[in-house]
């Protein structure tokens, strides 16, 4: 009921697609939980929302580490995908596409493999993140927790914090 309520209150609201900006960029994060962590991510164009999701990740994470990288490769795959769309209508580049995430041991495994010892217990699966980034297709830049949009998609928010991120989401003005 509470998202009927939502949806008949701001109808008017969508999402809005700016000038300029054409490429691609992305989000990922995860709320690591007890037992199956929740990945989400968020992919923009253009000042605006072009792909999102969130899912139960399939394996159980032993840390937030582990938990953030599952939902990077996801992610990843996500990526590639649109980035190989984008190509096809003519509007790729040869950068790699930013994937930002706000764990810092995540970023550190999808770039180095220095603590083996530490993830050997991870699948070989969820090293599709360093893969890409290894070939330069993607970048997994650093974002604030508060600034990543994907945190909407991996747990439920105070209105404080939903609201400025659902408009930057749609590139919508504050209402």
């Amino acid at each position: 009921m509470r998202v009927l309520y939502y949806l008949e209150r701001h109808k008017s609201i969508g999402l809005r697609y700016g000038k300029g900006n054409t490429s691609l960029s992305g989000m990922s994060d995860s709320d690591w939980a007890t037992k199956h962590s929740t990945s989400g991510s968020i992919f923009t164009l253009q000042h605006a929302a072009i792909s999102w999701g969130s899912k139960k990740q399939s394996t159980v994470a032993l840390s937030s580490c582990e938990a953030e990288l599952y939902a990077g490769s996801e992610a990843a795959k996500e990526a590639v995908y649109l980035g190989a769309f984008l190509e096809e209508l003519g509007l790729g580049t040869n950068t790699p596409i930013p994937l930002a995430m706000d764990n810092k041991a995540g970023i550190d495994l999808a770039y180095n493999p220095e603590h083996h010892q530490k993830t050997k217990h991870i699948e070989r699966r969820h090293y599709f993140l360093r893969e890409m980034v290894e070939h330069q297709r993607l970048s997994v830049p650093y974002v604030a927790s508060a600034d990543n949009d994907a945190d909407i998609f991996t747990k439920p928010l105070q209105a404080s914090a939903f609201y400025p991120l659902r408009n930057r989401i749609m590139n919508v003005s504050r209402q």
